[in-house]
């Protein structure tokens, strides 16, 4: 399905097209309703069989990542491991993945994962990770990460190809989560070179024995039992859902790994679990795969899954308590990612839109503390006024005050706009902050900004002032002569709405309670 441009909005499969189709000329779900609206032109592809098509579909949307499909969120900022596979293979981290020149492990779920992961590695591994071209005639000088321990130094020929080639497939199985039989592997080795009198080569051994059994012991040891499993949950709301992945090795939990992505609204966990793993065939590698409940094409992604990693793939419902237990906590885990994902990205924006509003009214610092302020009255009887806070964009409500105007007969709003400020910044401690805003803002026009810059400048106040008028959403600022007119789509306009119409509701309220109070009196 394609936009105006051209553009890919989404790609699916249907074994009756015309069904399919018609679900998207009378939409029921919000997600189809906001796609239907951008679909310009359908196209098609027949296939022989339905096995055909969901391959068909995966590689589609591998290839043109639509918007409105299951995928990982900025998949291409997710990284991998790449071994290449030159003569003497490279440890690489990248960020997406490009032909078949090499074996790529992952993606990993951020940048930090798979740094620490080389970081260990390479300790255990030393893989070189440069790109000098290594040739037979010519020797080079070792670098650092040689006397670092970090590389072998194939480049220097400070070991042989056939040892060189040991140790790339040893890291192999250790990223395949196979840390026991590399230690076996790694055992035996030893002692062959012990008994061959080769000291040297027995101590490389021995360091690499402790430093894949100390990564071991850090593992979480959840059953006695010799169990390997992989697990793997979702948590999904709305439109976002968190897939999380648990790897069991031996009866040790080695790895959790949590994926963030974009889902369609009615998009199930199987599906989610079932497209994620088209996508990412090597987080189904390994032969016991359990899921919370049956995949819609559950033989099809095992015969696909075996093909791609080389093994038998296994995908069931589990029976067992642990496996269970696992399960759920792969839930509950993707639960916690899905909501700190959230409120994460909430606070990256909100702090956007604050350095946003420093930049358009040139201001010296990031307004965290913005200060609105309005009167209420009815030709000037009950005037009150009301100061509201918004800490880091959202609302302080602790810090709210409200102000019975004492000094002003009748209806004057840019008299009663200087009492309230003269009194927030004259009566500072227990009932102000002693602290400035970053910016007040008045509700109102030209005329109010200007009594609001006569107050600070009789108290000699350091604050910034601007003013926001109703129906054109004018931002009246000291110091500009034009008012300036933002997109009504403006988050900066969007979040000075807020603060006005918070202020607004504010002396709304503390002004209909005391003239009701004073209807009350009279009547009496």
């Amino acid at each position: 399905m394609k936009g105006v441009r051209g553009e890919i909005l989404y790609i699916g499969k249907a074994s009756k097209l015309r069904d399919r189709v018609s679900s998207y000329i009378h939409p029921r779900d919000v997600k189809t309703v906001s796609l239907s609206k951008h679909i310009k032109e359908v196209n098609f592809i027949v296939t022989s069989s339905e096995e055909e098509a969901l391959l068909l579909e995966n590689n589609l949307i591998k290839q043109h990542k639509p918007k409105y499909n299951i995928r990982l969120v900025d998949d291409e900022n997710y990284p991998y491991i790449k071994i290449t596979n030159e003569r003497y293979p490279r440890l690489l981290k990248v960020y997406r993945i490009r032909g078949e020149n090499g074996e790529y492990f992952g993606p990993f779920p951020h940048g930090k994962a798979i740094d620490h992961t080389i970081k260990a590695i390479r300790k255990i591994f030393p893989v070189r990770t440069c790109n000098v071209k290594i040739r037979d005639d010519k020797n080079l000088e070792p670098c650092l990460l040689y006397h670092l321990k970090l590389c072998s130094a194939p480049c220097a020929h400070m070991i042989s190809e056939k040892e060189y080639m040991n140790i790339v497939i040893g890291l192999k199985m250790f990223l395949k989560g196979n840390g026991e039989n590399v230690l076996a592997d790694l055992n035996r080795k030893m002692v062959r070179a012990k008994n061959a009198l080769e000291f040297e080569k027995a101590a490389i051994y021995r360091d690499q024995i402790k430093g894949i059994s100390s990564i071991m012991e850090k593992q979480r040891v959840i059953t006695d039992k010799n169990v390997s499993f992989d697990v793997i949950s979702v948590y999904k709301k709305r439109t976002r859902a968190v897939l999380v992945k648990i790897i069991v090795r031996h009866g040790r939990v080695i790895a959790s790994y949590p994926f963030v992505l974009n889902v369609p609204l009615k998009a199930n966990e199987s599906e989610i679990i079932e497209k994620f793993l088209l996508q990412n065939p090597f987080h189904g590698n390994f032969q016991r795969i359990y899921v919370p409940s049956k995949l819609p094409n559950k033989k099809f992604i095992e015969e696909y899954l075996s093909k791609e990693n080389h093994t038998s793939i296994n995908i069931s419902v589990p029976r067992g308590a642990l496996q269970k237990e696992l399960l759920d906590m792969a839930y509950q885990n993707a639960a916690v990612h899905l909501t700190n994902y959230n409120e994460r990205r909430k606070f990256l924006k909100e702090k956007r839109i604050l350095e946003s509003l420093k930049e358009l009214l040139n201001l010296k610092e990031i307004p965290i503390r913005i200060e609105g302020y309005d009167i209420s009255n009815v030709s000037g009887k009950d005037a009150v006024g009301s100061m509201v806070v918004f800490t880091n964009g959202k609302p302080d409500k602790s810090q709210y005050r409200k102000f019975k105007i004492k000094f002003v007969n009748g209806p004057n709003d840019y008299a009663m706009i200087k009492e309230v400020l003269f009194r927030r910044f004259k009566e500072r401690g227990e009932l102000f902050s002693n602290r400035n805003p970053d910016l007040l803002l008045i509700d109102g026009g030209k005329g109010q900004l200007d009594a609001a810059i006569s107050i600070k400048k009789l108290l000699g106040v350091d604050v910034a002032i601007a003013s926001l008028a109703k129906k054109e959403e004018l931002i009246f600022f000291e110091g500009k002569d034009e008012p300036i007119r933002l997109p009504r789509s403006s988050e900066v306009l969007k979040l000075l709405q807020r603060v006005r119409d918070e202020s607004h509701r504010f002396a709304k309220a503390y002004f209909t309670k005391l003239h009701s109070s004073g209807i009350l009196k009279e009547e009496e």
